[in-house]
């Protein structure tokens, strides 16, 4: 092989001979004051030095830290589908919320990213003249998981500003559509996928200490009780039983905040066949809702996406069908599924297992500009990496996946390098209690990748040219 390159420099060397003769004529009179570099040197490649030498120093500045590393850990560096760094990338670990890179992944390839949900307001007729509704209004779920009213919004640690699907404006356009007047009462529909709260491996305690709230096609606050109008009496916030029924009594709040009369107390059901739609309300797009699962590691979010990824490639809204559609889907792009167990979508059960190299294969096929990396927090900026990255040369050229359980931490997403190159990374690490040390630790590498490529200086190796 080193043989026929040498050959097929030369005949390109030989070419570019050929076809600068006339140029040689033209400079005849001219002297040399420098030397010039055999047809056949190295020198005449020079990026074919640089790269390796790059890829040998950040080796070289990433292992000592990756050496510090608990022994349960994998470290992957990529750019453009070549592997740069390469620790224990195959092994299968417990990934946190890096999880929801793959149900991420597979929400913009099966649903795609322009797609949205639809969320239903129905009644067995039409509005008559005078804004009467005989009978009940159906408040039919169509799994979007922003649903959320003001009060429940501020109580959000990242502000007012994440994306949302606002449960007021659902009511302003079901008041503009000429209801006046409810005769039954508000049902909650949340049969568009199973009734199952939580994934059956989940310890009880996610749900009361609100890692998650309950599971429903019909969320509204996250299936948690908080109240419904602003300034109304205090609550503690806790598990709606039902949510669909919760989701329904505080639309019926609304309601009547709006001057719609609602003769009935609020329940669950299943809309009848042949309802008419009062309102049809979509969702953000999924790329949106993608983003607001990734950026604030919405696990609530996740797990709703899986349901409708397993009720879109399966036909059954469950997290078991979801997650069996998650691993068919990154196999069939060719993403690295070997050791990919996932339990659920948004990492929470510690029963999942990925490897770095299937994170890092989801962020290579996203690309540095689309969807998936958009979708991720930003360090020292906005998200779960706000408030990390303190003082750091990395604050604005991370972007990435946050995870942590009890014994995980994980990091993986993309480094912007200080010289151009978007490189990809995936870090887990298990088996110890997390600490603020691991998570330095997982920035220290990161921050490794800031000078990347450090190579020789193209110039001082490059073809030397007369003077």
């Amino acid at each position: 092989m080193a043989a026929t390159s040498l050959v097929a420099i030369g005949c390109v060397a030989a070419g570019l001979v050929s076809e600068s003769s006339s140029e040689q004529a033209v400079a005849r009179g001219t002297t040399q004051s420098g030397p010039v570099t055999a047809v056949l040197s190295a020198r005449r490649v020079p990026d074919l030095l640089a790269r390796p030498t790059a890829g040998r120093r950040l080796s070289a500045a990433i292992g000592p830290l990756v050496a510090t590393a608990p022994a349960d850990h994998c470290v992957v560096i990529g750019q453009g589908g070549q592997r740069l760094y390469d620790d224990q990338g195959g092994t299968a670990l417990i990934p946190g919320s890096n999880l929801k890179l793959a149900t991420a992944t597979a929400a913009l390839t099966e649903l795609g990213p322009d797609a949205t949900l639809s969320t239903v307001i129905s009644a067995k007729s039409a509005p008559s003249a005078d804004g009467t509704v005989t009978g009940d209004l159906w408040f039919v779920g169509g799994g979007d998981p922003l649903i959320v009213t003001d009060p429940y919004r501020a109580t959000n640690k990242y502000g007012m500003g994440v994306p949302h699907t606002s449960l007021e404006a659902i009511a302003d356009k079901v008041v503009a559509a000429g209801v006046k007047r409810v005769t039954g009462k508000v049902v909650g529909d949340e049969s568009r996928y199973d009734d199952a709260r939580t994934v059956a491996s989940w310890p009880s305690r996610y749900l009361s200490d609100a890692q998650v709230g309950p599971l429903s096609a019909l969320t509204v606050n996250d299936s948690r009780t908080a109240p419904a109008v602003a300034g109304g009496p205090k609550t503690i916030v806790t598990p709606a039983s039902d949510p669909a029924q919760y989701a329904a009594a505080t639309l019926t709040a609304l309601l009547a905040a709006r001057g719609v009369s609602v003769a009935g107390v609020a329940t669950s059901g299943k809309q009848p066949t042949g309802a008419v739609t009062v309102v049809e309300v979509a969702s953000l797009p999924v790329k949106a809702i993608v983003g607001e699962m990734l950026t604030y590691s919405d696990n609530n979010t996740a797990e709703l996406m899986v349901k409708e990824i397993g009720l879109h490639h399966s036909k059954k809204g469950t997290t078991a069908a979801g997650v069996a559609a998650v691993t068919d889907i990154l196999k069939a792009h060719s993403i690295d599924t070997a050791g990919f167990e996932p339990k659920d979508g948004s990492g929470l059960d510690t029963g999942d297992r990925v490897s770095c190299h299937t994170l890092n294969d989801a962020l290579e096929a996203g690309g540095p500009t689309g969807d998936l990396a958009s979708g991720l927090s930003t360090a020292g900026a906005i998200g779960t990496l706000f408030d990390r990255y303190t003082r750091s040369p990395a604050i604005g050229h991370v972007r990435a996946k946050t995870g942590t359980l009890n014994n995980v931490t994980a990091l993986s997403g993309w480094v912007n390098t200080t010289k151009g190159a978007d490189l990809t990374f995936s870090i887990i690490f298990n088996g110890r209690a997390v600490t603020d040390a691991d998570e330095r630790l997982e920035e220290r590498i990161t921050e490794a990748m800031l000078d990347y490529p450090n190579g020789p200086d193209l110039t001082a190796i490059g073809p030397e040219t007369t003077k």
